[in-house]
């Protein structure tokens, strides 16, 4: 690389200089403000002048693009009397040419474009180096945590499958009158086809009288889809849209085993709607809601459900979509952090096979070995549900 220093009293005039000895290649790597006198920093006072430091042969072509910096116009020629052509000069009394209004702005232009290929340049050593440096930069950073031990992360499972609590739905009407079984969550959890599941498994199955009733006036459909159901089991189905008109409807069907009421899924965090529901169903005993979680819900929203369905005094939970996720981890530590019974399982979307009433063997295959270990546990289900039809008739006071 070739480097010069250039003195002259303005930076205009410098830059001509670097330009008319050294070419539009040139890089200015330093300019400063000196002495006239002196050579050194300028003081207060003193005469000035500036002082550009060029190189040559910076090879950056490379590193840019094939687009050419604009070249620079050449000055045009200083104008001198006839007889100074005859007078022969030294190089250090030569004067620098004067560049004119539209060289500076050349000038200027491509000092721009000399940085902006710097940067560039700096960007691709970067890159091109800055897997070298990795090694020496991930010192500094904190190391991650450790995995926990598989030994460790299997007792604390086995600890919380433990704790699991079973109260299957009650399978009989008491002598104060039919069940009443509330099916109570937040917004697509399932529970109008977790309805119509239950309608067939104790009207089909288990030859119980039963009536439907839906709260559900919000969902456009939701009314329809109960409905069909109900006609294809030739089973009751009324809708209430009133605290009055659940009374009567209640009222209509006091001959009936079992009542199941589909009500209209919000979010947790609504308030008015809990509100709404505790003044719908608290002056009616017989009720049991039951809240309706599903298996993909995330952490934070189960336990967050749990606890704004809670001041409806709920009995138990209904598990629903467990065939739609592999990772039941979630689903275990907040089934047992609720401290709520599990009474149901849906393992899928057909009426009304896809449904069983709860039991602890297969909770905790399903927790501890995934759905694969669980998928081919019909004879199970049947015979599970089977044990439950012969259960004493259980007291819903």
């Amino acid at each position: 690389m070739r480097i010069k220093r250039f003195e002259a009293p303005d930076t205009t005039t410098a830059l001509a200089m670097v330009k008319a000895e050294m070419g539009d290649e040139a890089v200015i790597l330093a300019t400063k403000t000196i002495s006239a006198h002196q050579g050194n920093i300028v003081k207060k006072g003193q005469e000035t002048k500036v002082e550009v430091v060029a190189a040559l042969d910076y090879d950056l072509d490379s590193l840019t693009d094939d687009e050419p910096t604009p070249p620079l116009r050449q000055p045009p020629p200083a104008r001198t009397r006839p007889e100074a052509k005859k007078k022969k000069t030294s190089p250090r009394q030569r004067s620098a040419p004067i560049a004119s209004a539209d060289d500076e702005i050349n000038l200027t232009s491509h000092l721009e474009a000399h940085d902006l290929r710097m940067r560039f340049s700096g960007m691709l050593k970067q890159q091109q180096y800055g897997r070298k440096s990795a090694p020496a930069a991930s010192t500094t950073k904190t190391k991650p945590a450790p995995r926990p031990n598989p030994q460790e992360v299997s007792e604390w499972r086995d600890k919380l499958i433990d704790q699991l609590s079973i109260s299957p739905l009650p399978n009989k009407a008491s002598a104060e009158g039919p069940t009443i079984i509330a099916l109570v969550g937040a917004t697509g959890v399932g529970k109008t086809t977790t309805a119509a599941k239950l309608a067939a498994l104790f009207s089909l199955h288990h030859g119980l009288s039963v009536a439907m009733l839906s709260m559900d006036c919000y969902r456009i459909g939701a009314t329809d889809q109960l409905r069909t159901y109900a006609k294809i089991m030739r089973l009751p189905c009324e809708i209430v849209l009133r605290k009055q008109d659940m009374d009567s409807a209640i009222a209509r069907h006091t001959d009936k085993d079992v009542i199941i009421i589909d009500t209209a899924g919000k979010s947790p965090y609504d308030q008015k709607h809990i509100e709404e529901l505790q003044e719908w169903f608290g002056h009616i005993k017989a009720i049991h809601p039951y809240l309706v979680l599903s298996a993909t819900t995330k952490k934070e929203d189960l336990a967050s459900t749990v606890a704004g369905y809670r001041p409806l005094a709920i009995y138990g939970l209904i598990l629903s979509k467990i065939d739609e996720t592999r990772t039941y981890a979630t689903l275990c530590q907040q089934v047992v952090s609720s401290k709520l019974p599990v009474a149901s399982i849906c393992t899928g979307q057909r009426v009304p096979e896809d449904f069983m009433i709860a039991n602890k063997p297969f909770l905790a295959k399903l927790f501890r070995r995934g759905w694969e270990a669980v998928i081919d546990e019909q004879a199970m289900i049947a015979a599970d549900q089977n044990d439950w039809l012969a259960q004493p008739q259980r007291s819903t006071s």
